[in-house]
């Protein structure tokens, strides 16, 4: 068979939807795919219902291993994969039936073709949709810099690897693989050195890609470890690098750069949050204060007088004040806690 799409799921313990997202790859209009499924050391019969479907249609193959995380998984579909392209789709969502078929009629040897998403919650309420504007291709150099700034930042459609067709070429070529032992954001990493290596994006101007957010806690969200790891930092890194070797320093674009900068900090602070109860106030301000005397104080001057939460942050940068920033995180979390 000649397998032009590889469609990569990572599972872990979710019998109560998977169900739903395999349904959707099966019944896809187009046929020339096959389903790599790994699952990540489910506890709750996942496994089972991937084997089902295995028995169903040979265009599913699944694969076991030890509980490893999801850059690990995907990683091992990857090295799996024999399709032209490769496709990630996370277990608790699904995907239209056309999914497949446009995105393979607008991706091409230089250029990565994506669709817009919508999220929608427990409820199953959509909560939120990030539509493409058309389906007009554009260059990943300054010319595109409007585009870029804008599915890259303020829908974010660029940032996870869902809802885009990668070629395997390219990740093969260049060895791209998630980075393992990052707590949060290994996808954007993966990402950013995807995209030095092509030309061109191309939007396919349909919501095609269903999220499933699941409920935030201070429980849940204590697994990612914003505060203690250097996620902020491998990432701040890829997507400086893409800039440099693609080229990007067009005004729009570097202005989006310092904003991500204090975002990729105001995340990592805000961690002192979730790790509240697993580390004493003495390391949590050590934490904090490494955080504030490292930030680069440029990027936040002109917020230090605007209203807001990111002045008090931008205070705390520009005059090396992690005592601020350390209270304004304490105050917030006893206020959480009260809720």
């Amino acid at each position: 068979m000649d397998i032009k799409i590889s469609v990569i799921i990572p599972i872990y313990n979710r019998t109560y939807c998977l169900a739903r997202c395999l349904d959707s790859v099966l019944f896809q209009t187009f046929t020339d795919w096959e389903c790599i499924l790994i699952d990540d050391g489910s506890t709750d019969g996942s496994l089972s219902v991937c084997r089902h479907y295995a028995e169903t249609d040979s265009r599913f193959r699944v694969y076991s291993q030890s509980n490893s995380g999801a850059s690990v998984a995907r990683n091992r579909g990857v090295e799996l994969a024999r399709g032209q392209y490769i496709a990630f789709i996370d277990s608790d969502d699904w995907v239209e039936r056309t999914y497949l078929q446009l995105l393979y009629d607008a991706v091409g040897e230089d250029t990565m073709s994506f669709c817009g998403q919508d999220e929608f919650d427990s409820q199953g309420v959509r909560s939120k949709e990030m539509p493409v504007k058309s389906d007009e291709s554009f260059l990943l150099d300054n010319s595109g810099a409007d585009l870029i700034a804008y599915y890259f930042f303020d829908s974010k459609l660029l940032f996870g690897p869902v809802n885009k067709l990668y070629a395997r070429k390219i990740i093969e070529d260049y060895h791209i693989r998630f980075p393992v032992g990052i707590d949060w954001g290994e996808d954007t990493i993966f990402n950013y050195t995807y995209y030095s290596h092509v030309s061109k994006l191309k939007g396919v101007p349909f919501t095609l890609y269903h999220v499933m957010k699941q409920k935030v806690s201070l429980t849940t969200e204590a697994k990612y470890d914003y505060f203690l790891s250097d996620s902020r930092q491998k990432r701040w890194d890829g997507f400086s690098d893409f800039l440099q070797k693609k080229g990007l320093n067009h005004p729009r674009l570097m202005l989006v750069a310092d904003n991500y900068y204090i975002y990729l900090f105001c995340e990592s602070t805000a961690g002192s949050i979730f790790v509240h109860d697993r580390l004493s106030w003495i390391e949590r301000y050590k934490r904090m204060r490494g955080l504030v005397m490292s930030a680069d104080r440029s990027k936040f001057k002109k917020y230090i007088i605007r209203p807001g939460s990111l002045a008090y942050k931008s205070v705390a940068v520009y005059f090396r004040l992690p005592v601020l920033l350390f209270l304004f995180y304490e105050i917030k979390y006893l206020f959480l806690k009260i809720k």
